[in-house]
């Protein structure tokens, strides 16, 4: 039985393997270059106000490292975006037409006629066909982790949803879980074309539920509450407006600590919780124009408004403003915890499978 699943899947198989001989052969040769152009710049940056902007030689040198990372950013996007597909594809063309191929074409009652049971016949499709696709996601995402590598630490944004969906272990799970999806769909609707777009219908609808909705929920996030005064006010990089109306403020991006996840960042509210208008206390905001009297926006000759002395201005009127994030330390459980959920997920429909076809009748 084994050897006739081999058989079935062989040509798919060695497909995805030629695939990724290539793969691995083009990420070591440009990964290869990409970290040699990255060494260089940061050991010359090591040096002291080397990349700061204050000489002509450190704006230079700062320019060359935009130039190198722009340089790779298409590809990266591009790389990034195949991972998350990766596991969609296995699902649409390794899970759905798993079993559903075999029902709609009746090839499955050859099996069953013969000395192997429907069980045996299920749990054997499944392993060569299962295995094959979590070894696809895992190594094409080690390769992808390695050679993204050193724009991940420039970015320091390895929390966005498709660069945490296309690292490490987490295309594990989701691979796992469109295969199974698939070969869910395949049993139950007989037919190939309907498990395909279903099993792509539900698996896009899931990531982007998760990412949105579930991840940021599975750890408890460390909230902070600042106090608006001057040195908060001093360490923002700007004053953001909400609501098309300017009826809420909120200061731009207030210090976490390094590689945090940074969830929610409410306007600045006052001691009763209620969102503060800019207008309210516009005498403590110099680097806002009302214009015509209606809402304010930064002043003209600067990317962002000059505070002066606004925190000490707020500060007499018991303003804050409430950040909760995911401290760096967090990466690897919620990887471990989301890679579970889809694993459980996995074993869920699977075990489905085999309580469904061990039932049927024809």
């Amino acid at each position: 039985m084994i050897w006739v699943a081999w058989r079935q899947f062989r040509a798919q198989g060695l497909t995805v393997l030629v695939l990724l001989a290539a793969a691995a052969i083009g990420f070591l040769i440009t990964g290869l270059q990409m970290r040699h152009g990255y060494n260089a710049d940061l050991a010359a940056c090591a040096l002291p106000h080397a990349c700061d902007g204050a000489t002509p030689a450190a704006r230079a040198l700062g320019a060359q490292i935009d130039q190198w990372q722009r340089s790779y950013q298409p590809m990266f996007e591009l790389l990034q975006l195949l991972m998350v597909a990766v596991p969609a594809l296995i699902g649409i063309f390794w899970g759905a037409p798993l079993i559903g191929r075999e029902l709609e074409t009746g090839t499955h009652q050859l099996a069953w006629g013969q000395t192997v049971t429907r069980t045996r016949w299920l749990a054997v499709k499944l392993t060569v066909v299962g295995a094959a696709a979590t070894a696809t996601a895992a190594i094409f995402s080690w390769l992808l982790t390695w050679w993204a590598g050193p724009l991940d630490h420039l970015n320091e944004n390895r929390w966005g949803a498709m660069t945490f969906a296309s690292r490490d272990i987490v295309p594990i799970g989701y691979a796992a879980f469109a295969f199974a999806l698939g070969t869910t769909a395949g049993l139950l609707l007989r037919r190939t074309l309907p498990a395909m777009a279903g099993t792509l219908a539900a698996f896009v609808v899931i990531q982007i539920f998760v990412p949105t909705v579930v991840r940021q929920h599975l750890l408890p996030p460390t909230t902070v509450r600042l106090q608006i005064d001057q040195t908060t006010v001093s360490q923002a990089h700007g004053i953001e407006l909400h609501n098309g109306s300017a009826t809420e403020i909120s200061l731009m991006s207030l210090p976490v600590p390094r590689g945090a996840w940074v969830i929610a960042a409410p306007p600045i509210e006052d001691a009763a919780g209620h969102p503060v208008a800019p207008t309210t206390h516009l005498d403590c905001f110099p680097g806002l124009d009302t214009g015509s009297g209606q809402d304010p926006s930064p002043a003209a000759g600067g990317d962002t408004p000059d505070f002066g002395d606004s925190g000490s201005c707020l500060a007499k009127y018991d303003l804050h403003e409430t950040l909760s994030y995911h401290p760096a330390n967090h990466y690897w459980p919620l990887q471990w915890m989301e890679t579970g959920i889809f694993l459980a997920l996995s074993g869920a429909l699977l075990g489905a499978c085999f309580w469904w076809i061990r039932r049927r009748q024809t």
